[in-house]
């Protein structure tokens, strides 16, 4: 006989989700690890601004969710009726976790409320029980009152704040950073926020070196044009020469501590950035235009779209190039795509703190201090911190141009 609507029965109108268990339980919610049957209300606790069926949900929950390597997620739910309402993805690194916590907005301030006392009990029990050192949590909107005076009130406190970086109907807000770090840690190794940050350079921006008009035949597949230096898209030639530089490199604080790639790999890199429509990662080859050849590479990373910003990053691999102004060149070129084509509001940038170098660079291309990550890396017998820097598309438009020629 077909099963009718009287006939089911729900098993949450049976025995509470929480029964039984001995943490991650409040007042109003608990906490759990992922189950297939949570697809059925995706929508509320996957951050995702498209839709997405029960189907593809549950699809990624049973063979795709595990190949996210370092992550896990909890899924919040109300106590009252087991309703999934919103979660809590965490990302380990090191001693450090990430914490990317999301509920469904359409709960207005009641999922804030959620979210605040979600994240009081996940902290100390990620961070405390477990006895790593630090937890960061990124791009709180600073309209978000509830949740900004809960992460206070838990003990969590600001390590940065990046401006216009939420995209609000008609306007651009703040989006604002928070660390937990453990107490033991900050008793063994003292507290970073008192670490006097180093600094090089005067920290005056610089005259924008802008793109030039070509005479003549342009270089291959270019895409801006410098007065030195030349962007183009990666291809298969720069995957070999990018595994040989490095080997070479002599600076030991270079690209967040020195690695070796294989030229495969650095190829199938490149080919998985480009496969995208539209791409989230947007990379570059940077070439001198005397010669065509391939100095460096930049780009932007975690291209977001709804709120139009991204990160910037560039590496200049042949060392006789650093310090001559071939890297800021290339930036400005850059900033030129990234703003003028793609339409993006604002720019942020990470620096690990002994790269002293890059920290200077960006100072002279532009970029304001936004704040500090403490303990994200291992070095030098103790931990750590990266300096935050963010520019705004009108600060960059406003600065002055290099006329052709300058030095």
């Amino acid at each position: 006989m077909p099963e009718t609507a009287t006939d089911s029965t729900d098993s949450r109108d049976a025995v509470p989700g929480f029964t039984g268990q001995t943490f991650l339980v409040g007042e109003t919610i608990y906490l759990r690890p992922v189950e297939e049957t949570d697809a059925q209300y995706g929508m509320s606790w996957r951050d995702t601004i498209f839709p997405k069926s029960p189907s593809r949900i549950e699809k990624w929950i049973t063979e795709e969710m595990k190949e996210e390597r370092r992550v896990n997620y909890y899924i919040i739910l109300r106590k009252a009726d087991d309703r999934p309402v919103g979660s809590v993805k965490t990302e380990r690194h090191q001693q450090s976790v990430w914490l990317m916590p999301h509920v469904d907005r359409l709960f207005g301030e009641q999922g804030d409320r959620w979210l605040v006392e979600a994240l009081g009990l996940v902290l100390p029990w990620i961070i405390d029980e477990q006895h790593r050192a630090i937890a960061h949590l990124e791009d709180i909107p600073s309209d978000r009152t509830i949740l900004l005076e809960g992460l206070h009130a838990i003990g969590a406190r600001e390590s940065g704040r990046f401006r216009e970086a939420v995209k609000r109907e008609d306007r651009f807000i703040d989006a604002i950073s928070f660390e937990y770090l453990n107490r033991q840690w900050i008793e063994t190794l003292g507290d970073p926020k008192d670490v006097a940050l180093e600094r090089s350079g005067t920290g005056e921006p610089r005259p924008v070196s802008p793109p030039v008009a070509v005479e003549g035949d342009l270089p291959r597949n270019a895409m801006r044009i410098g007065e030195r230096v030349y962007l183009r898209p990666l291809q298969k030639r720069d995957a070999r020469l990018i595994s040989q530089w490095s080997r070479r490199e002599n600076d030991t604080n270079w690209d967040n501590g020195r690695s070796v790639y294989t030229t495969v790999s650095v190829q199938k890199w490149f080919e998985s950035l480009q496969k995208d429509e539209p791409q989230d990662w947007v990379r570059f080859a940077v070439c001198l235009r005397e010669t065509g050849e391939t100095i460096g590479a930049v780009g932007i990373d975690g291209v977001d779209y709804q709120n139009r910003r991204a990160e910037s990053e560039s590496e200049i691999f042949r060392p006789e190039y650093r310090g001559g102004g071939y890297g800021s060149e290339a930036k400005h070129l850059l900033f030129d795509y990234a703003f003028n084509t793609l339409g993006l509001h604002s720019l942020q940038s990470w620096v690990f703190f002994p790269n002293l170098r890059s920290a200077a660079a960006l100072r002279k291309q532009g970029y304001r201090e936004a704040g500090r990550e403490h303990w994200l890396l291992q070095g030098e017998g103790g931990y750590k911190d990266f300096g935050t820097y963010d520019l705004l598309a009108a600060e960059w438009r406003a600065m002055p141009r290099r006329e052709m020629g300058q030095g």
